[in-house]
């Protein structure tokens, strides 16, 4: 392992050790697209007219060498490596890549292989943003080469590492998980920490069986191709397993399931696993799907149809609701659909049409029955049974009283201001859904799917729901995910929240500590 600089040398466009550290580099600014650069001479855009062996020939006549970046975009200059005993200490440096202005940057980073921790600037870090500055591939590969090496006195072998992480990616999770290196991506993709006891549980660590172990977990066959495509695309795992937990056993359906748009569609509804099985919310929803179609139709048919349903997922502009809440639909009527009605839902995937179809059927269905009792009066002979919900005590916390108690009110009278308290019909005031028929009423009041879509998730925990009333009318719906974030906030009619809604449920947040963002953006995970 070389201690000391590694410098970028323009001719052999590449980093290479060096005894003094440079001052600075000064990369080529160009826009590959419109086939300009900016000329330092010159001090405005030129066209390419040729570009051989890292060599690029302005209009203007001006030679440029590489490395060859597009406007504003960070370049590294400078690795400065040291070892000391069992940890890496790595000084990166950096200039933003400008034809109008030069910022230098500077980071810390400290690989701690004795307590397989990685410190920028000080601070224990994982998340995928705060590890996303680059390493070099020549200081990346003389790090593994070390770290390897000390393995091989531990294990008697040399894990090799066949992933597509890079850098500081690739060194944390070879930290973490030397025979499972990619499993610390699926890991960050699932936002779990990879420092806890949930990921070492399924990821084995230190062993030489970890990847086996990974599979046997989520009870998948770990065939020869399965391997292959684990290592190009480590998220393939999970759609495979998921896949196989909804019912198909084809071997071209499980290995189609593999794709960056279904574990997409898999993350967005909150992936996660707990004793090394997976579990998202629409799983019982889906599967009860699955069951009844492949009795009625073929494998292929039905992957079709969750494909259709997937592509409308990711489709921009797609409200989350539709699909979440029209699988719920489904399971709660299916028991009392025709094989024909389900094939048409089938036909169409989940979509705006078929959620539309489930909640008329449902209100069908469900549609209270009266009889006349003794008095002559109407009473309802078919009442759903109330779920009272075993909810933590640390989601019931989360209800909340809005805006000021106490508001000063002019007396005219006395010619002075007076303090009244503001009572809570003025506020908006925010309760937990604690069984199924508050659920029914918030439904019913606010016209969404939440009365007769979401007890199932509620009662499995998969989420809470918040509600807020205001002047004793329903007026704001959230579902929080188990991890205090938010899939939905919206009001009467699904419709988005504005005004006052809208500021009574940032304060909520903010109390509560609650991110405004969504569980998870729809995005490849590549």
């Amino acid at each position: 392992m070389h201690n000391g600089f590694w410098c970028f040398n323009l001719k052999e466009n590449k980093f290479e050790p060096s005894y003094t550290e440079p001052m600075s580099l000064f990369p080529t600014v160009v826009e590959p697209e419109k086939k300009i650069v900016f000329c330092r001479k010159c001090h405005r855009w030129e066209y390419i007219i040729g570009f051989e062996k890292n060599i690029l020939t302005s209009q203007c006549g001006k030679i440029y060498a590489g490395p060859f970046v597009t406007e504003n975009s960070i370049v590294d200059y400078s690795f400065n490596v040291r070892k000391f005993k069992n940890s890496f200490h790595i000084i990166r440096k950096s200039q933003r890549a400008s034809n109008s202005n030069r910022r230098l940057y500077e980071w810390n980073y400290v690989v701690d292989m004795e307590n397989k921790v990685l410190y920028k600037n000080g601070k224990a870090v994982f998340e995928n943003e705060e590890i996303s500055g680059a390493l070099c591939k020549e200081v990346t590969a003389e790090i593994l080469d070390d770290m390897g090496d000390t393995y091989k006195k531990q294990f008697g072998i040399k894990p090799t590492v066949s992933s597509q992480l890079k850098g500081l990616h690739v060194i944390i999770g070879y930290m973490l998980s030397p025979f499972n290196v990619n499993f610390f991506k699926i890991a960050q993709h699932w936002g779990l920490n990879p420092y806890d006891r949930d990921f070492a549980s399924l990821s084995s660590g230190d062993t030489p069986t970890a990847e086996n172990e990974m599979f046997e977990s989520l009870g998948v066959k770990p065939t020869k191709s399965l391997r292959k495509m684990y290592q190009k695309f480590p998220q393939s795992v999970i759609c495979y397993a998921v896949a196989k937990d909804l019912g198909f056993n084809d071997v071209n359906i499980l290995q189609k399931s593999i794709s960056a748009e279904f574990y997409a569609f898999l993350k967005f509804y909150m992936v996660s696993f707990a004793g090394g099985s997976i579990s998202y919310p629409l799983r019982h929803s889906l599967k009860n799907f699955t069951e009844d179609l492949l009795q009625i139709s073929n494998e292929k048919t039905v992957w079709n149809s969750i494909e259709r349903t997937v592509a409308y997922a990711v489709t921009k502009g797609t409200e989350d609701y539709i699909i979440t809440d029209g699988l719920n639909t489904y399971s709660r009527v299916r028991m009392h659909l025709t094989d024909d009605e389900k094939k048409e839902v089938m036909r169409e995937g989940f979509n705006e049409y078929t959620h539309d179809y489930l909640v008329r059927r449902a209100d069908v269905i469900f549609a209270p029955v009266y009889d006349f009792d003794v008095a002559g009066d109407f009473t309802c002979r078919q009442e759903e049974v109330n779920q009272v919900f075993d909810i933590e005590q640390k989601f019931l916390d989360l209800e909340y009283k809005a805006g000021d108690d106490k508001v000063s009110v002019y007396n005219p009278r006395l010619n002075i201001m007076e303090i009244k308290e503001v009572p809570d019909e003025e506020r908006f005031c925010f309760y937990v859904a604690r069984d199924s028929k508050t659920l029914r009423e918030i439904g019913n009041a606010m016209h969404n799917c939440v009365g007769w879509g979401y007890s199932n998730s509620v009662r499995e925990r998969h989420c809470t729901i918040v509600y807020a009333k205001y002047r004793e009318k329903y007026a704001i719906c959230i579902e929080v995910t188990p991890h205090f974030t938010i899939r939905q906030s919206l009001g009467p009619c699904n419709r988005p929240l504005n005004g006052p809604a809208l500021v009574a449920y940032h304060e909520w947040c903010r109390e509560k500590s609650i991110r405004f963002v969504k569980a998870f953006k729809i995005q490849c995970a590549v």
